[in-house]
């Protein structure tokens, strides 16, 4: 009796330690998972950061075309649009006062 109890402690002690590595396992494997999960979503956010600029940057110059057909006139252009964003900024100014 005493010999079939130390087996059967001895069985599962044997499968307790498998139980355990397979736990270690899965614990590595979902702490990879996560870094990866991790990496994964900076890189998202670089790539929607670089979309957005990418998509300014296009509405930026089909406006540059709309408004000027030549470098010179473009340039007093920006100018004139400069002036008017300043004078809006003072008139806020004024309005906050």
């Amino acid at each position: 009796m005493a010999t079939n109890l130390l087996s059967e402690l001895r069985g599962l002690h044997s499968r307790l330690e498998g139980i355990e590595g397979r736990l270690r396992t899965l614990e590595a494997r979902n702490h990879a998972l996560e870094e990866e999960n991790a990496e994964l979503q900076r890189q998202q956010r670089e790539a929607y950061a670089a979309r957005d600029k990418a998509l300014l940057d296009c509405e930026y110059l089909q406006v540059s075309h709309k408004l000027a057909d030549s470098p010179d006139t473009l340039a007093d252009t920006r100018r004139r649009i400069a002036g008017l964003i300043r004078n809006i900024d003072r008139c806020l100014d004024m309005l906050k006062e």
